[in-house]
């Protein structure tokens, strides 16, 4: 088992509920102006980002509003 494997992928409604985004065009819109990671295929339907990807992409805006990353 390889290291992805091991990775939680979260899907569209679980990320927007870590971010506190209600609406699908607001989340889209991050993504398309690249202030979001887009996601990657799961399946046939679906988008799914790494968990710990999402966090981290958190931590670094929580740094940027906090003077900490330059």
């Amino acid at each position: 088992m390889t290291q992805a494997d091991k990775r939680k992928i979260l899907l569209k409604r679980e990320v927007k509920d870590i971010l506190r985004i209600k609406g699908d065009s607001s989340f889209y819109e991050m993504i398309k102006r690249g202030e979001f990671p887009a996601g990657f295929k799961v399946g046939l339907r679906r988008v799914g980002w790494y968990e710990d990807e999402v966090y981290t992409w958190l931590d670094e805006r929580a740094k940027e509003a906090r003077g900490e990353v330059a």
